[in-house]
C-alpha cells in the first residue's frame, strides 16, 4: 500500500497534467474558445496565462508553448517526486528527459485513442437521442482533426464512416513505434 503522501502527490500532479493538457489540446485542435467546457478549462489553468506572458503561442496561436513547457515540467517534477517519495535514488538527467518525453508522447497518444472512442459512442448516442451537449461539440472538435486526414483518403461509403478504424490503427502502430523507440533509447541512456 502506498503512503498517503505518495497518493496525495500523484492525484495533484494528474490533475494538474490533465487540465493543462486539455487546454493545450484543446488550442492545438482550434475548439470553439466560447464552448462553456473550454471556459472552464481556461479558468481552472490560470498558470497557463501567466506563462504566457514570457513563452509565447506559435502557428497562427494554436501552438501554446506555455502548456507545453508546464506539461514537461509537470512530468519532470511527478517523475523526480515519485522517485523521492518512494526512496528510490534520483534519476539521471538523461534519463529524466528521455522519460519525461517517451511519457508524454505516450500519454498524447493514449488521449488521441480516448477521443477516437469517445466520438463513435457520441455520434450513436446522438443519434438515438437527438441530445446535444457542449461536452459532445468539444469531443468531436477534438476527434475531427484526427478523423480527417483518413476521411479523405478513404472512399466514400455513405452513412458508414470507417475513419475511426484506420485512425485506431495508425495509433495502434504508433504506440508500437514509440515503445520499440524507447527500449532503444532507455538502453542508449543506461536506464
Amino acid at each position: 500500500m502506498e503512503p498517503l503522501s505518495s497518493v496525495l502527490f500523484n492525484l495533484v500532479i494528474n490533475i494538474a497534467t490533465l487540465l493543462i493538457f486539455l487546454r493545450f489540446i484543446m488550442q492545438l485542435a482550434a475548439v470553439d474558445y466560447f464552448n462553456p467546457v473550454v471556459q472552464a478549462t481556461v479558468k481552472a489553468t490560470p498558470v497557463v496565462d501567466m506563462f504566457s506572458r514570457i513563452l509565447p503561442t506559435i502557428a497562427n496561436g494554436r501552438l501554446n508553448l506555455a502548456a507545453l513547457v508546464l506539461l514537461i515540467l509537470l512530468k519532470l517534477l511527478d517523475l523526480m517526486g515519485n522517485a523521492y517519495l518512494n526512496g528510490l535514488p534520483a534519476p539521471l538527467p538523461a534519463e529524466l528527459l528521455v522519460a519525461t518525453f517517451l511519457s508524454l508522447i505516450q500519454g498524447l497518444l493514449r488521449f488521441c485513442r480516448y477521443i477516437i472512442f469517445g466520438s463513435i459512442i457520441l455520434s450513436w448516442v446522438t443519434v438515438f437521442t437527438n441530445a446535444r451537449s457542449p461536452f459532445i461539440d468539444v469531443v468531436w472538435q477534438l476527434a475531427e482533426p484526427l478523423l480527417a486526414p483518413f476521411r479523405r483518403i478513404l472512399p466514400n461509403t455513405g452513412p458508414l464512416d470507417f475513419s475511426p478504424i484506420v485512425a485506431l490503427l495508425a495509433i495502434y502502430i504508433a504506440e508500437q513505434l514509440m515503445a520499440q523507440a524507447a527500449m532503444v533509447l532507455i538502453a542508449s541512456v543506461g536506464y
